[in-house]
């Protein structure tokens, strides 16, 4: 008799701090803006500023929370152009895989309202939040209620950076974005067989 021992990796430790803001606040991330901004590269008429806050109650999705009470909210309740968000470095052994995981929702009245989850491969660069090939936004003169999302990285360097963003790109005066439940975790390598279960798959190919 072979038997069926599994060699399952351990539990890994979240790698996020506060990821899902039950602090009731921003501890253990960091306020970033690009102050004045405009999208276009025009001339900076009207800047804004990027409100944040950590709440049970602020804005539109039911429940306020994907999970658990709190959930952080980015918010430009005025016209003008703004750049904002939350970021947190985090160390990581490089070209080992990761995954970042968590919720958002948003509400927008215009094309250039959008929101932002991303990963840099990198310290922290605003400029490089423009072109990481490592995030999931959502745009547009809609209302989104709570979405999954899941962004792998494999990074190339020993520090990432996990961003949120919420950006407004027109004169129009109501973007607001919604995140909640974020964590970062390595990728769990496929289980493996052990060489007793490897024996037996072994034989019974050899026998058909």
């Amino acid at each position: 008799m072979f038997g069926l021992l599994m060699i399952r990796p351990l539990t890994a430790a979240e790698l996020l701090k506060n990821g899902t803001f039950e602090t009731g606040d921003t501890m253990g991330w960091n306020y970033w803006e690009t102050y004045p901004w405009d999208g276009d590269g025009a001339p900076v008429e009207s800047p804004a500023h990027v409100s944040i806050e950590v709440s049970a109650t602020t804005g539109s999705p039911l429940p306020h929370a994907a999970n658990s009470f709190f959930a952080l909210t980015q918010h430009v309740n005025h016209s003008g152009t703004a750049r904002g968000g939350l970021y947190q470095e985090v160390k990581v052994v490089a070209h080992t895989p990761y995954v970042l995981t968590g919720h958002m929702s948003f509400s927008g009245d215009d094309t250039g309202d959008v929101i932002i989850v991303g990963i840099l491969d990198d310290a922290w660069n605003p400029a490089l939040a423009f072109t990481t090939l490592h995030k999931h936004s959502v745009s547009g003169s809609t209302f989104s209620p709570w979405i999954e999302f899941s962004i792998i990285i494999n990074p190339a360097k020993n520090v990432i950076t996990v961003f949120t963003e919420t950006r407004q790109d027109f004169a129009h005066g109501n973007v607001v974005g919604w995140y909640d439940d974020l964590s970062l975790l390595p990728v769990p390598e496929p289980t493996k067989l052990s060489s007793s279960q490897k024996d037996k798959r072994d034989t019974e190919s050899n026998h058909r």
